[in-house]
């Protein structure tokens, strides 16, 4: 089984699974909320699914091909057979215009709450005023300072999803280690 097959499968799983939460990390640094978004749209249709991200300035550019025009928080957006809306971790005052209640959500990427720029409190936020049945928690570029331990108390599955490539892995690593990231 590839890499890819493998995080599929246990995505998957997850998401036919009662666990509520799921941490994916690894080197495939543009791909990883990609195959999220493309094996949700396999199993679930109609569902509302929320996106925290980094930046609402940033949506547009993680859903390359996807989206023609950059959302507002709170707008809803058609992608594939479910339906999304956006809100930044970055900006508190974003999370009140999205709704209530969400089939999943999607918090990428974490890399800024792993490693403390970021306050949980974003996360907390999520768990005190929104109801979902799971969130998937995903990582941009694994380095050194990014503390993933934080998300231990909401998740019950970790994936780690690396390049296929080993070029592309060994280069991803490689930057790490030598930027000590």
């Amino acid at each position: 089984m590839s890499l890819q097959e493998n995080v599929i499968k246990q995505i998957s799983d997850f998401l036919m699974s009662d666990e509520k939460g799921m941490l994916i990390t690894g080197t495939h640094q543009f791909k990883k909320h990609r195959i999220v978004m493309h094996t949700i749209n396999k199993i679930h249709n109609r569902k509302l699914i929320l996106l925290r991200t980094n930046s609402m300035g940033m949506v547009k550019e993680h859903l390359k091909g996807l989206m023609k025009r950059q959302p507002k928080a709170g707008e809803r957006f058609k992608l594939g057979n479910n339906v999304y809306e956006f809100d930044s971790f970055n900006t508190s005052s974003t999370w009140h215009k999205t709704n209530h209640n969400f089939s999943i959500v999607i918090v990428y990427p974490i890399d800024a709450i792993a490693r403390g720029d970021v306050s949980m409190e974003c996360i907390e936020d999520l768990f005190q005023f929104k109801e979902f049945d799971k969130i998937i928690f995903i990582s941009w570029t694994d380095n050194l300072v990014n503390d993933y331990s934080k998300f231990d108390k909401y998740v019950n599955r970790k994936c780690v999803y690396d390049a296929d490539d080993t070029k592309y892995h060994e280069r991803v690593l490689e930057t790490i280690h030598t930027k000590g990231l």
